[in-house]
């Protein structure tokens, strides 16, 4: 029986009008991958590997910090000088994200000197060669590559490139241009997010980094990674992101093709949120809070992780409804499937990503909260305990039970849990265990904001938001009615008093805004 109910299940599955069209999108990549191979289609089709690189544009000179750019990969496997894929973004300094089949590319980075909206031949700024095969990037994941910029160069080969005509993304100080986004952008539409499962390569043309944000960085603000499960989107979390305090709390969220290798997704999570090598979070702790099989690749990620001094700290991770033990259903859908997703794969129970999810234990230090749900309201059910999606026995896997620190159960369907106000609650009351690396006497001036004042073009862009944001934290540092609490504010208070020069802009900025503004409130 339980073999027909797992079968009639697939068949449901087989049948969606989304399986079938990209299905049929599927056996057309094929087709012309026979006929007319190249490296752009390849990376579409679902049963081929890709890899994520990481980069960053390195701008010295501070030329090109608010002009447009682009950088693209360039392949000769198939036919010569094939632009593979490309990201657009604005002002350098900021991290780029490529995906990219196996193979050896020329990275060209170019600069729209004339907002023609078009980067031509003569508009190269930077070069950079990389390989991608299982020798130099065994996990799928090439980070670190920086591309210096330079002055202007030509680059016979390269074609011209026109900027997509598309609404111009916010900018960001600290973030890649259009991390920042609203809940109701349509970049986390449902299209989008079927989009991810089915063909991700088209998924990471739109969302190439998988960092977003809902606000610039303020760097006393506890950061919480919401990480939601397959087929799904930041939206899930929508309940729980507007009952968030973000006084206290700035949300994070990965956002991801779900439909691709769970082994490389949890490689790049670990790469950008936990490696401090991306985000470099110092001593303030984050939150985990992942959904359904958000939950298996930060698990796996966790794997990765050391818990060393130069990782980000990790005070808090809640899994909710998540499979740890696989899906029954995947094994089927593996076996008789049109098309075979790669997390379909992993999430079955009899393959090795499963199989090896546990085999290392949580850190001591993390704080690993295991939320189940139970209520399974179908007519057709997978088994008689289950969410309606996730068996039980699955999300509490014994070896998961084992290293949780808490567990809990909500009568709540697979994706009711998010919206269930006693489980909200519940993550609340646990968030609020986890300590701010800053002292609260330090905090309730840093809430107190900046200065409302116009400043000049003289003034960086990070220093005119610092006056603007925390410019009352920095006046109570410098003037002694708080004290500082770590060796690099220390350093900041013998640059205010003379007794060592400035290192960083954004301190030559604040020693310019005393001297311009000597009567503003100091207290």
């Amino acid at each position: 029986m339980k073999n027909i109910i797992i079968c009639l299940l697939l068949i449901h599955a087989l049948c969606s009008c989304s399986y079938i069209k990209h299905t049929l999108i599927q056996a057309e990549y094929a087709r012309i991958q026979k006929a007319d191979p190249g490296q752009i289609n390849l990376k579409h089709m679902i049963d081929r590997e890709t890899y994520f690189v990481i980069g960053q544009t390195i701008d010295k000179g501070g030329g090109y910090s608010n002009l447009p750019l682009a950088v693209a990969a360039y392949s000769n496997k198939f036919k010569p000088h094939e632009r593979v894929d490309t990201m657009y973004f604005a002002g350098a300094g900021t991290h780029f994200g490529l995906n990219l089949p196996e193979g050896d590319y020329q990275l060209l980075v170019f600069v729209d000197r004339d907002k023609n909206q078009i980067f031509d031949q003569t508009e190269v700024i930077g070069q950079k060669a990389i390989s991608l095969n299982p020798m130099t990037s065994p996990d799928k994941v090439l980070d670190r590559i920086e591309i210096q910029l330079s002055s202007p160069f030509r680059v016979d080969w390269a074609e011209a490139i026109s900027k997509p005509n598309i609404a111009e993304p916010q900018q960001s100080l600290f973030f890649p241009t259009g991390s920042i986004r609203r809940l109701d952008d349509p970049l986390f539409s449902e299209n989008i997010a079927t989009l991810g499962m089915y063909d991700p390569a088209s998924f990471l043309e739109k969302a190439p980094t998988m960092f977003y944000a809902l606000e610039e960085d303020l760097g006393f603000k506890i950061p919480v990674v919401f990480v939601h499960g397959i087929g799904g989107s930041v939206r899930a979390f929508e309940p729980i992101v507007n009952r968030l305090d973000r006084e206290r709390y700035k949300p994070w969220f990965f956002y991801y093709p779900s439909g691709g290798n769970l082994d490389q997704l949890a490689e790049f999570f670990h790469r950008i949120f936990l490696s401090g090598r991306v985000v470099k979070l110092g001593e303030m702790p984050m939150i985990i809070i992942a959904h359904s099989m958000g939950g298996l690749i930060v698990r796996e990620a966790l794997n990765k992780y050391d818990n060393s001094q130069q990782e980000n700290k990790i005070g808090l991770l809640v899994t909710i409804a998540t499979p740890f033990a696989g899906h029954p259903a995947a094994a089927s859908g593996e076996k008789h499937g049109l098309i075979v997703l790669p997390s379909w794969h992993d999430l079955n129970p009899e393959n090795h990503f499963i199989k090896k999810l546990f085999r290392k234990s949580l850190p001591k230090t993390i704080e690993h909260q295991l939320i189940y749900a139970y209520d399974n309201p179908a007519t057709l059910k997978i088994s008689k305990n289950s969410d309606g999606v996730v068996p039980l026995s699955s999300q509490l896997r014994l070896e998961a039970q084992q290293q949780a620190t808490g567990q809990l159960g909500f009568e709540s369907s697979h994706t009711g849990i998010l919206e269930n106000e006693e489980m909200i609650n519940y993550i609340f009351k646990c968030m609020d265990r986890v300590k701010n690396f800053y002292p609260e006497s330090h905090l309730e001036a840093l809430r107190r904001g900046g200065y409302d004042v116009e400043l000049t073009d003289d003034y960086s862009p990070v220093g005119q938001y610092i006056i603007k944001s925390v410019g009352r934290y920095y006046m109570a540092i410098s003037n002694g009615t708080l004290k500082p609490f770590f060796p690099e504010q220390e350093r900041f208070l013998r640059v205010i008093k003379g007794e060592e020069s400035p290192k960083y802009e954004a301190v030559e900025d604040w020693l310019r805004f005393l001297k311009e503004y000597p009567d503003i409130d100091r207290n």
